[in-house]
């Protein structure tokens, strides 16, 4: 790969100005490549198509789909868990680890919040939410923590949420997903083939679509109607989803107010059934003994 990179660095200076920015794209964002179809990568740059196949065939591949085939398996490589846990730790300094790892999620928090697409995207969220006549939500491995934690909050507001069980009923539940509902799927690095396929499904029948991801590169992102994008970066082998409980946590909020009487009614009937079902430890304030 670094043989290949260093080849577009030295041969960039010698291509035609439309190629030479394809080099110049490659080279910063060579990661984010194998998640791109040749339009969207042309559209990034502001090049033609036919550019970008011109630079493949120039630097020895028979077109794009084998240059970002050999991106793609570097990239694969270079995400695996092992990987990215010595790369990321070779980026830590001293032993203040507390102080990194938490500095590194309030960075999270504040690109997060200050990424437009959420901005533009949160109140056309909110509407789709009240318009939908049942919510799915699909989250694979560690996204499905954030899955199911934007999903029982949303019960709680006495909406129709459902997800999706992890075995071989899957398929038949996105059957069941009609246009009249709201599909929402959660995804990040390193993208869940089962959630993008589940997107790709739904999006062809004309179900409204909305992704939670870490990238605008983010297969998830182009086939979703309304997407938000979270910060993930991390010293760890997996990312931080700190941003991305916050950001469920502002959409469960505004909701909320939305459907302030639905959701008042409902908690009541939960601590109803809480106290039928002794569901939680019950204190004695005055010997202090459960």
């Amino acid at each position: 790969m670094q043989k290949l990179l260093k080849q577009i660095q030295q041969s960039s200076q010698d291509l035609p100005q439309a190629q030479r920015a394809v080099a110049e794209y490659v080279l910063t964002h060579y990661m984010d490549i194998p998640f791109m179809s040749v339009t969207s990568l042309a559209r990034a740059i502001g090049v033609s198509d036919t550019t970008i196949i011109k630079f493949c065939i120039q630097q020895g591949f028979d077109g794009y789909s084998s240059f970002k085939k050999m991106l793609a398996d570097h990239v694969q490589s270079e995400v695996t868990m092992y990987n990215k846990l010595e790369q990321q730790l070779d980026t830590m300094t001293g032993n203040n680890t507390l102080e990194q790892v938490l500095a590194c999620d309030v960075g999270n928090l504040e690109t997060t919040l200050s990424n437009p697409i959420n901005h533009e995207n949160f109140d056309r969220f909110l509407d789709a939410l009240d318009k939908a006549n049942q919510i799915y939500v699909l989250g694979l491995r560690t996204a499905s923590m954030q899955a199911e934690y934007l999903a029982s909050s949303l019960r709680v507001q006495n909406r129709k949420v459902f997800t999706f069980p992890n075995n071989g009923h899957f398929v038949d539940q996105l059957c069941q997903v009609t246009p009249d509902d709201l599909f929402i799927a959660v995804t990040f690095s390193r993208y869940s083939t089962n959630t993008v396929k589940a997107l790709q499904y739904l999006s062809t029948r004309k179900v409204p679509c909305a992704a939670i991801t870490d990238s605008t590169t983010s297969p998830a992102y182009g086939l979703a109607d309304i997407a938000f994008i979270c910060e993930t970066k991390s010293f760890s082998y997996q990312g931080s989803y700190v941003a991305c409980a916050a950001l469920i946590d502002a959409i469960i909020t505004a909701s909320a107010k939305r459907r302030k009487e639905e959701t008042t009614q409902h908690l009541h009937c939960l601590e109803d059934a809480f106290k039928e079902f002794n569901s939680f430890l019950s204190y004695d304030m005055h010997d202090g003994t459960l």
